[in-house]
């Protein structure tokens, strides 16, 4: 991409939503149960609608905002399978890019703010204890009250492989760079977020949920083959017209207690 100066949009990116959840056991996803709540049909996942904002921003800023970049997302309105949706990024400062989504009528759907730090935050291991995760049978439904502010989740442990992302993750949110393909692949930094709701649904039994936003910080890159572990608790809790919503603050680390990303993850949890 050419050098775009402060101040002057970036080529618009268009792209075709896709609901790549239809049959996922969250239901807001599904036409019938999204329509229950208003919706017209079943949403796009918000995981898919940060991976569509972060393209402008990995074309531009490289795999250094990967590696240390941080990024705020808020999804305002729903997108939906099929239709087409557009991206727009200025850039606010030389390292500051700033990010809207729009549905083909013009309605403002997402936003996002993307940046390179040049001193990144301290995060500490100790700050974010190992945690077992309750039983899938165990689980409480989820509520205000049974996901209190400060309350430790239970962790997550996986082994990363970059050959699984590329061969379903990348085409669930319709990813096409070229940084996340072939032998020296990236890990996509949406796919943090599809873990962080792995997390959320696997301490607390959920129903029809939404996911409203996140904001990511980077720090280093995880390896292919890699063991990592997410580890967290419950930052906010709260109340809004009628929807019991949470923040959490989930830390991503490493082999050797590497830092890898930390994530506010927020999440309407129980629909009015």
């Amino acid at each position: 991409m050419n050098k775009i100066l402060s101040g002057q949009e970036f080529p618009t990116c268009k792209i075709i939503g896709n609901n790549y959840a239809e049959d996922h056991e969250n239901k807001i996803h599904s036409d019938e149960v999204a329509a229950q709540f208003g919706f017209r049909g079943g949403l796009v996942p918000g995981v898919g609608v940060y991976a569509y904002l972060t393209h402008l921003v990995t074309e531009y800023f490289g795999v250094n905002w990967i590696e240390c970049g941080t990024m705020t997302a808020k999804f305002l309105k729903p997108i939906y399978h099929g239709e087409e949706a557009m991206v727009k990024g200025d850039l606010a400062s030389d390292d500051v890019m700033k990010l809207e989504l729009f549905e083909a009528s013009g309605r403002l759907c997402a936003v996002g703010e993307a940046s390179l730090l040049e001193i990144l935050p301290t995060l500490n291991l100790l700050d974010y204890p190992n945690h077992d995760l309750p039983k899938p049978a165990e689980r409480l439904p989820a509520s205000l009250a049974n996901l209190p502010v400060g309350k430790i989740l239970g962790s997550l442990h996986w082994e990363l492989s970059l050959a699984e992302i590329e061969a379903k993750f990348l085409k669930d949110v319709c990813a096409t760079l070229p940084i996340f393909f072939g032998d020296r692949a990236v890990c996509h930094p949406a796919f943090y977020l599809a873990q962080a709701n792995e997390m959320l649904m696997a301490n607390v039994k959920l129903g029809s949920w939404i996911h409203t936003g996140s904001t990511v910080q980077h720090y280093s890159l995880p390896k292919n083959g890699e063991w990592l572990s997410m580890r967290g608790k419950v930052a906010e809790a709260f109340e809004r017209r009628g929807h019991e919503i949470v923040v959490l603050d989930l830390g991503i680390f490493g082999e050797d207690e590497r830092p890898i990303a930390h994530i506010k993850h927020s999440a309407i949890v129980r629909l009015n």
